[in-house]
């Protein structure tokens, strides 16, 4: 498959996925020295994001969302734990819920995996022509 059909047909994943890794990636420095654990967890979702957008470059691209479907939901789960009852070393956030960086985050991970799903669901000819 050539590369402008590729972009043509999952584009939009790849722009969410960008914006997604994007927004952790700027945040490491910062995770790194408050909570060593979270900045891992940040570099993994970032490395994850480049991953998952390379299989949406290719002829694997369900592989692309499977895997930026998995990402999305623990990047939702964590902000909710985060927020709510925090985690292990990270407490420092809770009840943080309108951090703006994490909101459009939210929005963008929420709207990947709506794309994810909906891509996953549909026939294989329909998505990858």
């Amino acid at each position: 498959m050539q590369i402008m059909t590729l972009l043509r047909h999952h584009g939009l994943g790849l722009i969410l996925l960008l914006g997604i890794g994007w927004i952790h990636f700027r945040d490491i420095p910062d995770k790194l020295g408050e909570t060593p654990s979270l900045g891992w967890l940040y570099i993994l979702l970032v490395a994850g994001c480049a991953a998952a957008g390379a299989w949406l470059l290719s002829h694997q691209h369900r592989m692309g969302y499977v895997l930026g479907a998995l990402i999305s939901a623990g990047a939702i789960l964590g902000y909710v734990l985060t927020r709510s009852t925090g985690l292990p070393g990270a407490r420092g956030d809770i009840g943080n819920w309108g951090e703006p960086a994490g909101v459009v985050s939210l929005v963008l991970e929420a709207a990947f995996l709506g794309l994810a799903l909906w891509a996953l669901q549909a026939r294989p000819s329909s998505i990858s022509r």
